[in-house]
C-alpha cells in the first residue's frame, strides 16, 4: 500500500521536484540550527506575490541584508541572503 502511494506521488515530475525541495529545505535548516555560529544571526523569510523574499541580520557587524529580488522558493531566498552575508 505504501509502495502504491509513493509511486503515485512520484509519477508527476512537478510534485516529485516539490517534495524533494521540501526535504532538502528541512535538511538544510537542521544543519543551520545545529551550528551555533549560524544561530547568532536573525532572519525572516516570507512568500510574496511574485516570489520569496527575506532579510537577515549579522550581529557582529549589526548590518541588515534585505533580498528584494523575488526567488522561486524559500531555499533559494535563504541561499541568496547567505551569499550577501558572506
Amino acid at each position: 500500500m505504501i509502495d502504491r502511494l509513493v509511486n503515485t506521488l512520484f509519477r508527476w515530475d512537478r510534485l516529485r521536484e516539490a517534495l524533494f525541495a521540501e526535504v532538502h529545505l528541512y535538511d538544510y535548516l537542521d544543519k543551520i540550527m545545529a551550528d551555533p555560529e549560524s544561530m547568532k544571526t536573525g532572519a525572516s523569510y516570507w512568500p510574496d506575490i511574485d516570489g520569496w523574499r527575506g532579510w537577515i541580520q549579522d550581529e557582529e557587524t549589526n548590518k541588515y541584508y534585505f533580498n528584494d529580488v523575488p526567488e522561486d522558493n524559500c531555499m533559494d531566498a535563504i541561499k541568496a541572503l547567505e551569499e550577501m552575508n558572506a
